[in-house]
């Protein structure tokens, strides 16, 4: 079964290819057993900031040995599952596993190294950086250190091999680094022009690994820091301290004096890409997840920016019907309601946006030619189409009655005035609906998708079979009373998202009974709810307001089926206000015969 996560695919049980030639084998096929949650490169920067099309093109690690008492082979496990990341930065001392009771350094064997990398290539993980506290003195030995860290990960992706600034022959790292395609950063704890100066004259196979903290001791902020190394900068160790200055002490990230928001967002807006290693603040998991979450809330503003630059793209404007092809644009028109489901209670404003942090779905197209119809056609409502994120603030959003959200996709409301205004709209009585990728917009706000009423969801284009959970609903009348067939992308919940019937009125579920819930094959987890529940439509009261979205909208059905076009009509005059549902949370699945 293929897992989509709108553009980005995480692979969850692809093999990949492990001990490699060093031993002359045939390339073997690695079964996956990574357990990391499917939304993860969508619903976290630690994942998603290595998409350089979503997000910023940064690859983000944790220390390997930030959790005390581990070996590499245990931690990579922790990596992935619950700390929900891609990569570790590993030093030469840390050792490699209860079987290999080595350290990670030149000493380990062949088998031993194929081990390492079988280990990273079961848990989808990388080495991104290696870095060597003590640099032998002689090139034999540098020879030796640079050839293990070019065979580690997958082969053309060796980590870049952090070594001391005061190493030294530089000259003869370069050369050695150029002749076996490693990167070299030299580790800046001081005043980062003291390691710049050091740099005069070499490749660009050696730059900057920034220790942000050291920096902080050393009474430089970290952007000032940025603006010395510039384009050298291949690394960053994250950490926040109290004060600048040798006095001061680690802190969670954000609560100290590095500015660390500010920082990100001008290693953005610089245009260079290094990658990154969040610290720890002491030495447990706990410690670990506490600066993890503080990475994501610092790097909000960045996040934003990002956004912010995609909107001024052809990118991020608003879709238009036009684009589609004659035949399919007569087949909407056709399928656009000509009357309202119940006359309006006044005149009604309808915003439409469809932001996108990728290409995005095709069916946009569809979705905003039909919304455009059926306002013209039906006179049920005004429908504004933009992706200008000022009128999601308040109170430019009490302009509208609703807002529906046409596939919005990616962590696009990073902007806490936009956060606001969207919430407090809602809230004091507003609408806002939505289809298929919503879920995945957000997936960095809580409260976004308590309100949506879903999180992520593996998903892949299957026919089903369709059950109405609640015929007396005004929005499920065009389909009757029977199960029905249809093809779509069917997202899969999983149990820890805010999906519920306790929280939504489910209006629409796929027919368990009726359908082939066939996984590839095989079993697979992510593919499947213990309550067998899987909602395609729901409504719910959310505050003094009204939410209603549906998963599905990938094929064309939706907008070419007159079942499917009245019940989007009728969504849309349920959050304008104009009609009456019950949204009482808590129905059972009705049983079919």
């Amino acid at each position: 079964m293929r897992i989509r996560l709108c553009a980005v695919i995480v692979t969850i049980a692809i093999g990949t290819v492990a001990g490699y030639a060093q031993q002359g084998e045939k390339p073997q096929q690695v079964p996956s057993i990574s357990q990391r949650p499917s939304g993860a490169s969508l619903g976290t920067i630690r994942i998603g900031a290595a998409d350089n099309n979503i997000w910023f093109g940064w690859r983000v690690a944790m220390p390997a040995n930030a959790i005390k008492g581990m070996t590499l082979s245990e931690v990579l496990a922790r990596v992935d599952a619950p700390l929900g990341l891609a990569a570790v930065e590993a030093p030469s001392t840390l050792t490699v596993s209860f079987e290999v009771p080595k350290p990670l350094d030149y000493r380990l064997q062949t088998g031993e190294r194929n081990a390492v990398n079988y280990r990273l290539r079961e848990l989808n993980q990388q080495i991104l950086a290696y870095r060597v506290e003590n640099l032998p003195a002689d090139d034999a030995t540098r020879r030796r250190t640079f050839e293990l860290a070019k065979g580690l990960n997958a082969p053309g992706n060796p980590p870049v091999v952090i070594i001391p600034a005061d190493a030294a022959n530089l000259a003869g790292i370069d050369a050695l680094a150029q002749e076996l395609g490693v990167t070299i950063a030299l580790d800046s704890r001081t005043d980062p022009k003291i390691a710049m100066a050091a740099l005069q004259g070499r490749s660009n196979r050696i730059g900057i690994a920034a220790d942000l903290g050291g920096w902080m001791q050393a009474g430089i902020k970290p952007v000032d820091g940025l603006a010395a190394v510039k384009d050298k900068l291949l690394h960053v160790r994250v950490s926040d301290r109290s004060a600048l200055g040798a006095k001061s002490r680690p802190v969670t990230l954000g609560e100290g004096a590095g500015a660390l928001s500010e920082f990100f967002v001008a290693v953005y807006k610089s245009g260079v890409k290094p990658s990154f290693t969040i610290e720890s603040v002491g030495a447990t998991e706990a410690d670990m997840v506490r600066n993890l979450s503080a990475f994501e809330r610092v790097m909000w503003p960045a996040m934003a920016e990002r956004v912010r630059v995609m909107l001024t793209t052809p990118a991020g404007q608003i879709r238009t019907g036009d684009k589609l092809p004659a035949d399919m644009r007569a087949q909407i028109d056709a399928a656009a309601p000509r009357a309202p489901i119940v006359p309006p209670k006044r005149p009604r404003k309808l915003l439409v946006t469809d932001i996108q942090m990728y290409s995005g779905h095709g069916t946009i197209l569809h979705g905003n030619l039909l919304l455009e119809l059926m306002a013209k056609y039906s006179g049920a409502f005004e429908a504004t189409f933009s992706n200008d994120l000022d009128l999601l603030k308040y109170p430019k959003i009490k302009e509208f009655d609703a807002v529906f959200l046409n596939n919005v996709c990616g962590m696009v409301h990073n902007d806490p005035e936009v956060r606001e205004g969207i919430m407090r709209f809602v809230r004091e009585g507003g609408g806002i609906g939505g289809n298929h990728a919503v879920t995945y917009a957000n997936n960095n706000w809580p409260e976004f998708s308590d309100m949506m009423g879903g999180w992520s969801g593996a998903h892949h284009v299957e026919k089903q079979m369709l059950k109405i959970d609640d015929p007396g609903s005004p929005l499920m009348k065009p389909f009757g009373t029977e199960s029905f067939e249809h093809t779509d992308e069917f997202y899969i919940f999983p149990t820890y998202s805010p999906y519920s019937r306790e929280k939504s009125h489910v209006l629409m579920s796929i027919d368990v009974e009726k359908s082939d819930r066939a996984t590839a094959g095989r079993f697979c987890v992510l593919c499947t709810r213990p309550d067998q529940d899987y909602g395609v439509a729901w409504v719910k009261a959310y505050g003094k307001g009204r939410t209603y979205f549906t998963p599905l909208g990938h094929t064309t059905i939706m907008y070419t089926d007159k079942r499917w076009t009245q019940h989007i009509l009728a969504a849309v005059q349920y959050i304008l206000g104009d009609m009456e549902v019950d949204a009482t949370p808590g129905a059972k699945a009705r049983k079919t015969n």
